[in-house]
């Protein structure tokens, strides 16, 4: 289950728009754990907003030898962009 991020005000009144690219691991539970920014377009104005969305993302848990496990390196690009219309 994916959950669309919060276009961050400031971004959002002028108009920018950006990417950031995450990377997190997955608990046997299937949640998201330590987040980070690995590369942003612009810098610094939506990584938090993508790790706030990344952080209610939940994932189907990996399964090895019959038992749930955490995979690491774990990636995602999450695009902001504006509605012109």
């Amino acid at each position: 289950m994916t959950v669309a991020p919060t276009y961050p005000r400031r971004m959002a009144a002028r108009g920018i728009e950006g990417w950031v690219l995450l990377e997190f691991s997955v608990d046997q539970l299937g949640r998201v754990q330590n987040p980070q920014v690995i590369d942003a377009q612009p810098t610094g104005g939506f990584g938090k907003a993508a790790i706030d969305a990344v952080l209610r993302y939940k994932y189907k848990p990996k399964v090895f030898d019959g038992k749930a496990t955490w995979v690491h390196g774990v990636q995602t690009r999450m695009v902001f962009q504006l509605d012109n219309g």
